[in-house]
């Protein structure tokens, strides 16, 4: 392996810069070649990166100055671009979900396997580090037992954001479909939530019973949706998410609420505690900010840590079997929400 471990951009729309921006910013890894299908999407890219650029997806799976691929595609190519890459000796940072399916799931993990590259999907909670310590603090015992989650998303969506994202980088209007996108609000962002909750708790959810619906915007996926999963340690959770929520979550403190006999988490872009018992130098009973001493988080934690697992020769932070537990619950839902009863895991 060279020096830095070098990445294809593959699809370099809105979530690919940030991404780009990460991968700069990590020692060790560097952009080797930017694709899309769309030229003009490529050139700002192009020059801040000094990389070249090509439309065609076989360029950067043929091209031996590429270790690694970043896949940034609509959801419905995830797979069939990543087996791809993988028969190529290409490892993988596939942008979530990993897949709209648990079939082309199984067959990217065993394709990645079979051909010895890594595989990581773009999820933070595994890099974060007040996550991290929150994890730490529920497998220590510190919240009791679990008996309660609140998943909650409230999001409003522009009505632009259907044909172009909150960047407007690329025209497009995949998010709209569901043969494409997989699904709404629970496929494009509850997903996350789902796979922090597994990350921090280790909960296993057994069933799941859901109503999604297309209430107030004009697209084939769901915008609002509410559900009910029963974890195997007979935890009850609970889903309210909706992308056209007008106001958003205005006080509401954002983040998935997990509840224990001895205390409470707020998972969400900032993560607090409140612990009967909490550790040394905490006090009791009382709401605190989880800060861990130079933490890092978002998506520069998430690059390198991948970076650091392929070099090392380790899995990376976020494997294609977490990534499938998170895909698995909301495929539930969907089944549950199509059948009109509860759906039990495994599917």
């Amino acid at each position: 392996m060279s020096p830095e471990l070098r990445f294809g951009i593959i699809g370099c729309g809105e979530v690919a810069v940030d991404t780009c921006m990460a991968i700069g910013a990590t020692g060790g890894a560097s952009i080797a070649m930017l694709m899309d299908t769309r030229p003009e999407v490529l050139r700002d890219l192009a020059e801040v990166y000094s990389a070249p650029t090509t439309t065609e997806v076989e360029d950067v799976l043929q091209n031996p100055a590429v270790d690694a691929v970043y896949i940034a595609t609509p959801h419905d190519t995830h797979v069939p671009i990543g087996i791809r890459a993988a028969r190529a000796g290409k490892h993988i940072l596939m942008e979530k979900p990993i897949a709209t399916t648990l079939e082309d799931a199984d067959a990217l993990i065993a394709a990645c396997r079979e051909n010895g590259v890594a595989l990581g999907v773009a999820f933070y909670a595994q890099t974060d580090s007040n996550v991290n310590h929150a994890r730490h603090l529920v497998r220590a015992g510190l919240l009791g037992e679990i008996i309660s989650v609140r998943f909650s998303l409230l999001a409003d969506k522009p009505t632009t954001y259907w044909q172009a994202g909150y960047s407007q980088r690329v025209q497009t209007d995949w998010r709209t479909h569901k043969a494409q996108a997989g699904g709404g609000v629970l496929m494009m962002n509850t997903i996350h939530d789902l796979n922090t909750l597994h990350w921090v708790t280790g909960l296993e959810p057994r069933k799941v019973y859901a109503e999604v619906d297309t209430l107030a915007t004009e697209v084939e996926v769901e915008d609002t949706a509410g559900a009910v999963i029963r974890y195997a340690n007979g935890a009850i959770g609970t889903i309210h998410a909706g992308s056209a929520l007008r106001g958003g979550y205005h006080q509401d403190a954002r983040g998935t609420r997990v509840y224990g006999t001895q205390g409470q988490l707020i998972l969400g872009p900032m993560v607090f505690a409140y612990l009967a018992q909490p550790p040394e130098g905490g006090r009791p009973n009382t709401w605190q900010e989880i800060q861990v001493p130079g933490a890092r988080g978002g998506r520069e934690a998430m690059v390198e840590g991948f970076v650091g697992a392929v070099r090392e020769g380790r899995e990376p932070p976020v494997t294609g079997a977490a990534a499938r537990q998170a895909l698995e619950v909301v495929l539930a839902a969907y089944r549950s929400a199509e059948e009109g009863r509860p759906v039990t895991l495994p599917l």
